[in-house]
């Protein structure tokens, strides 16, 4: 069977998850309510410039750790929002687990990138 035969076949069967299936459910109840996913929306950009900061080598400003802080804080207390990034948490749980068995595949390939640094010759 060709690879992507099998690509196809997980990404459907990913889809009959139930964690796939209960994060699809709260998406379509958190866009139906409209404060809930505005507040959503807004927490996610500040977390992602946030983590892009620190991913970069950046240091933030501590007012802006402890305003993401307490934004999470205030997020939390809604129930669609919390059940959200929960269900996100689990569902991407799984995705992670995947993208690490696939990498785990490839790594006997994908290495060349690291034993150049590492001085070649493993």
């Amino acid at each position: 069977m060709l690879v992507h035969d099998k690509a196809h076949e997980l990404a459907r069967v990913l889809k009959t998850t139930p964690e796939f299936q209960t994060l699809k459910q709260l998406q379509t109840k958190l866009k139906d309510d409209t404060s809930a996913y505005k507040m959503f929306l807004d927490y996610r950009r500040k977390e992602i410039a946030y983590q892009a900061q620190l991913m970069s080598g950046q240091e933030p400003d501590p007012e802006q750790g402890k305003s993401l802080q307490k934004l999470s804080e205030i997020v939390n207390l809604n129930s669609v929002v919390r059940e959200y990034i929960q269900a996100e948490a689990r569902f991407g749980t799984i995705y992670n687990d995947i993208q690490r068995i696939i990498g785990d595949a490839i790594e006997e390939v994908s290495s060349i990138y690291t034993d150049e640094q590492e001085g070649g010759n493993n």
